[in-house]
């Protein structure tokens, strides 16, 4: 037989196929079963399922799809279960019941961004023993929900992506937290108005922490941090806090880009600045202003990075600030340095 017969897919070794039909949507993945015999039932051993809602124009064909593929997988194990529905669909426990499927299938990451009123999460979700990564978005339908669970105790989950749409919801937040003993890695999205202090604290293994607030509030609030092994911040969005740092003594890097500053909370960025200034590497983002009260030295800074600042002054002011500064990247830069 000459090469050009040859049928490469087909002699593909199992788990090479598996990775391949792993990495696409599921929908697509089910579709390679029509290549020829060999391949009918090849995709059944995927450790990837996505589902997503933009590529069924119908909510019955998608939970019939979602029903029978969570019926048919063969996998020992999931890598991951992906779950975006942008549609305000029905779907009652349906889905429920396929998260509950992945966890006893042994997953290791949930990535669930949904909109539909009705869903309900599994109480097998919060007690996963295998769960390492989990990001959830989701309205704040969920808030009693969460708040009445009876046990939250994940102890393998290290990375933690998740969107704070009520005040009400920090109460669940923080017991999610408090359920996950190596949780290394937290990014906080709050899209509300926020009328009370708030802590973080006592998360002895965090090492990464980021926090936007996507939406302006006329209330400031405080945001007390104090977590002594941690060794990168991100903070981002709209200023619409003033931080305390209690202890960020292993803090090695810092990225600072919020959206919009408005004229009257110019001295928060200072304060918070105040409060970085141990960092060996900051990235500062979207300064239009001129800071009109001296700016911290930061005595170990090696490395910054600024982008889109409006006045040369600003940057300067910031130069002022690094003695020990050994590598500058500047993008963006306001015409009067060109």
């Amino acid at each position: 037989m000459s090469s050009k017969n040859v049928d490469r897919l087909s002699i593909l070794p199992e788990e090479i196929a598996s990775h391949i039909l792993s990495s696409m949507p599921t929908k697509d993945a089910v579709q390679t079963s029509i290549l020829s015999k060999s391949w009918r039932y090849k995709w059944r051993l995927v450790t990837n399922l996505d589902f997503d809602d933009d590529t069924f124009h119908d909510k019955n064909i998608l939970i019939k799809f979602g029903d029978w593929v969570m019926n048919v997988c063969k996998a020992s194990h999931l890598q991951l279960f992906r779950l975006h529905f942008s549609k305000r669909w029905n779907l009652k426990s349906r889905v429920s019941n396929w998260i509950d499927k992945a966890v006893r299938l042994n997953v290791r990451e949930l990535d669930i961004e949904v909109t539909s009123l009705s869903l309900k999460l599994p109480l097998s979700m919060f007690t996963c023993k295998t769960l390492t990564k989990l990001k959830l978005d989701f309205c704040d339908y969920v808030r009693s929900f969460l708040t009445d669970l009876p046990l939250v105790y994940l102890p393998c989950l290290k990375s933690l992506d998740i969107s704070v749409y009520t005040d009400h919801y920090i109460n669940a937040l923080y017991k999610l937290i408090n359920g996950c003993p190596l949780l290394e890695n937290l990014s906080l999205h709050i899209m509300c108005k926020v009328n009370k202090e708030n802590y973080i604290s006592n998360i002895p293994t965090l090492k990464r922490l980021k926090l936007t607030w996507p939406h302006h509030t006329s209330v400031i609030n405080k945001v007390f941090l104090n977590v002594p092994d941690l060794e990168y911040l991100c903070i981002g969005g709209m200023l619409c806090s003033v931080f305390v740092m209690e202890d960020l003594s292993s803090l090695v890097e810092a990225s600072v880009s919020f959206s919009e500053i408005i004229f009257d909370r110019h001295h928060l960025l200072v304060e918070l600045l105040n409060g970085l200034s141990g960092v060996k590497s900051l990235f500062v983002q979207n300064v239009s202003f001129l800071f009109t009260s001296p700016l911290p030295i930061f005595p170990n800074m090696k490395h910054l990075k600024l982008k889109n600042f409006q006045h040369s002054r600003s940057i300067l002011q910031f130069l002022e600030s690094c003695p020990e500064l050994k590598h500058l990247y500047i993008e963006e830069v306001p015409e009067l340095l060109i």
